[in-house]
């Protein structure tokens, strides 16, 4: 079984900038650098002295599904809500752990982020098939 280390938690939201003002001025976050997404704003942001866990804030897709519609329920594959709410681990081995996932069975969604060494795999946790409390895990390399 692969080692994992927990990346990021997203949060998704229709403002931005008011959710990234409430972490860094009440809860002492730390805004760091991110990616320039020309379709949608994000913020990524940690707290300080936790270097490898961030917070990713991500302005809510209109065109998605509402949060109370898991992509699972209607039996949708990952790739449907790839800026959701979702949990991110860090795996050494990526594409080792690709293959295991593939050996399993479990349906995937694999991306590539802007900066070009970035690659992610999006799958459903197992309650991904009820239509409240899903999460989507991505693991990135």
């Amino acid at each position: 079984m692969a080692t994992l280390q927990l990346n990021h938690v997203a949060r998704e939201t229709d403002d931005v900038r008011r959710l990234a003002a409430f972490y860094e001025e009440v809860l002492g976050f730390e805004r760091v650098a991110s990616p320039n997404y020309p379709a949608f704003q994000v913020a990524w942001l940690r707290l300080p002295g936790t270097p490898g866990v961030a917070l990713h804030i991500i302005e809510r897709d209109p065109a998605a599904a509402p949060a109370a519609v898991a992509p699972g329920a209607a039996g949708a594959p990952p790739a449907q809500l790839p800026r959701r709410h979702h949990l991110a681990f860090s795996v050494a081995d990526y594409d080792g752990f690709l293959a295991g996932l593939k050996a399993r069975g479990t349906d995937v969604f694999e991306k590539t982020q802007p900066d070009g060494r970035t690659r992610q795999v999006f799958f459903f946790d197992p309650d991904g098939e009820r239509p409240f409390g899903s999460q989507r895990l991505r693991f990135v390399s």
